[in-house]
């Protein structure tokens, strides 16, 4: 995508430039507008009008995936969405031919296409499942542009490795309790203080990696999250997953206890490391020994020395943000408080965290229907 530069007079100018997806022509158009963000939406506008009035069976699917992918997710997503996208692409192009026209995949081709990922490919269901969203996506707006008819993705059946029993998805009260306490008594460094606030507030790792001493309002009891750390590529700040993981996380008064502690200690030491020393808005919360946040690996490594020692099953930090689903529950939360509280844009996605149903809250909700229905009896 261009980016706008700024005139002297304080306006900006965008030069858009790009090859259609269905001719092979190249395009140039140019724009004058008050602000980077008009200049945005003009080029999001102009890519997506150059679909409008195409005659259906010239219409591929590759090409047009790409011109999805740039029109309406990459301005908007984060870059680990982006790689998943991206990555989504790669899987189409290997297995249709790139001369395939849309209406051509009808719902048997679908469901062999997906049956390859996950036999052929051998990726796990759940991962079929999050390429499947993609592409229902996809075809959702090729249905809406007058392209096909039917959408092929509808109702088709997920398959794929089962990872039930490689990796343990979410805690149980006790094994939370337990792997607190260990946390708490493990020695002092920046993946403990990382882990327990995951632990406490389900956050993902790229974005409790990127948090700053600024980020958090001890006052207010609340962390912001507004960003993510792009270790692997630019070891730079970079956008959050998706808009919807901008988002005030409220904490909870053991881990603002744990934090307030954490923070004091370490305004008077030379651990955390500022971008800009006049900035505390800049210091990393959770440095390592170099001035940069703690990597994704250092901290499930200790959070698997702490499993061992707490004698529970080993976990990944991910497992945290079900854990936190399933206390939001249990503690009688609703779902959009939940979904806000995750940063899920879509709650079918917290609804997903949610249905793997663990003992906790089935015991929960059984004593509440008995209660009920003791009361009415």
């Amino acid at each position: 995508m261009a980016e706008p530069k700024k005139l002297k007079d304080g306006q900006y100018k965008l030069r858009l430039r790009f090859k259609h997806p269905f001719t092979g022509k190249w395009i140039e158009r140019t724009t004058t507008q008050k602000s980077k963000k008009l200049c945005k939406e003009w080029e999001i506008k102009t890519l997506a009008d150059n679909l409008v009035g195409m005659n259906p069976d010239k219409v591929k699917l590759i090409p047009f995936y790409r011109t999805w992918y740039e029109t309406y997710k990459k301005p908007s997503v984060g870059i680990e969405r982006q790689k998943k996208l991206e990555q989504a692409e790669k899987h189409l192009k290997k297995y249709f031919d790139e001369n395939v026209y849309l209406n051509q995949i009808d719902r048997v081709t679908y469901q062999q296409f997906i049956n390859h990922l996950g036999v052929e490919c051998n990726l796990a269901r759940s991962t079929v499942n999050e390429y499947h969203v993609i592409y229902k996506a996809v075809f959702m707006e090729a249905q809406e542009s007058g392209y096909i008819n039917r959408n092929p993705a509808r109702n088709a059946k997920m398959v794929g490795r089962d990872t039930t029993g490689e990796k343990k998805r979410t805690l149980t009260i006790d094994e939370w309790e337990k792997l607190l306490q260990t946390m708490l008594a493990s020695e002092d460094c920046s993946s403990k203080y990382a882990a327990l606030t995951m632990l406490f507030l389900g956050v993902r790792f790229q974005e409790v990696s990127a948090l700053t001493i600024g980020d958090i309002d001890l006052k207010k009891r609340i962390v912001s999250i507004t960003k993510a750390f792009d270790y692997k590529r630019t070891k730079d700040f970079t956008k959050t997953k998706t808009a919807g993981s901008v988002r005030e996380v409220d904490m909870p008064i053991p881990l603002f206890d744990i934090l307030n502690g954490f923070i004091k200690s370490i305004k008077h030491t030379s651990k955390v490391v500022s971008i800009d020393q006049r900035n505390e808005k800049k210091q990393f919360l959770f440095p390592n020994e170099v001035g940069i946040p703690i990597t994704n690996a250092a901290v499930n490594k200790y959070i698997k020395k702490c499993c061992r020692a707490a004698k529970i099953e080993e976990v990944t930090s991910h497992a945290f943000r079900h854990a936190r689903t399933d206390m939001l529950v249990l503690a009688g939360a609703d779902m959009i408080y939940t979904q806000k509280q995750l940063g899920h844009s879509d709650p079918a996605t917290t609804l997903k965290y949610y249905s793997a149903l663990n003992s906790d809250i089935k015991t929960k909700n059984r004593s509440i229907m008995d209660q009920f229905m003791k009361d009415i009896l």
